[in-house]
């Protein structure tokens, strides 16, 4: 697989993408009233390991200056506050949603990297990916993936103190990586237009029918 480095997304977004496609881990879109359906199901999907997906701030919230600020704004649009995680990429959802826009289907998509895990895997994987099992675990299926990812793990990890960027989501964008070249579905499945979606590569999980 050929890798390029870009300065940021806008830079992504200007280049002669072709057919390829782009995933992301952060918001695209805003649902207000409501919390966004994407992420309701991404957590039904990942069963266990659902927590890994968290809810996004409203527009509203992502404009306030301080978090208790943006957590009663957003309770009081949706209902539910806001977790200290949602509100500190505030200002990467807005870098994302001003080059992306309302355009869900594009170019550049959203993506979550533990339903890719999921997909590689056949199912959600059991291990958290802040453990050393877990992380050595999706190593592994990226290794069936990608030609030579524990080497350009390790360049990663040269090139990045940890206090820049956390060594699991070095594995995340990696695996982000070798989703885009699959095919790809959405959840919600066939949304209306205006509606944020996430997409990964489609699995099913085979339920055991038990009959006493």
């Amino acid at each position: 697989m050929r890798t390029r480095l870009f300065e940021n997304l806008e830079k992504v977004a200007s280049s002669n993408l072709g057919d390829a496609q782009v995933l992301v881990d952060i918001p695209i879109g805003f649902q207000e009233g409501a919390r966004r359906q994407c992420d309701s199901a991404a957590r039904d999907l990942l069963g266990s390991r659902g927590n890994s997906v968290f809810f996004p701030p409203c527009r509203t919230a992502v404009e306030c200056d301080d978090y208790e600020t943006a957590n009663e704004a957003r309770y009081d649009q949706i209902g539910h506050g806001l977790s200290m995680q949602a509100y500190s990429i505030g200002d990467k959802i807005l870098d994302v949603n001003e080059i992306v826009g309302w355009e869900y289907d594009g170019s550049i998509r959203e993506s979550y990297p533990e339903l890719c895990f999921a997909a590689l895997n056949g199912q959600p994987i059991a291990y958290s990916k802040s453990s050393q099992r877990g992380q050595r675990f999706r190593m592994h299926l990226l290794s069936d993936e990608l030609d030579i990812p524990r080497v350009q793990y390790k360049e990663a990890c040269r090139e990045h103190l940890r206090k820049d960027v956390r060594r699991n989501d070095i594995l995340d964008s990696m695996v982000l990586a070798a989703a885009g070249r699959k095919e790809l579905t959405a959840v919600p499945a066939e949304p209306a237009s205006d509606v944020p979606r996430v997409y990964y590569p489609g699995f099913e999980i085979e339920a055991e029918i038990w009959e006493e």
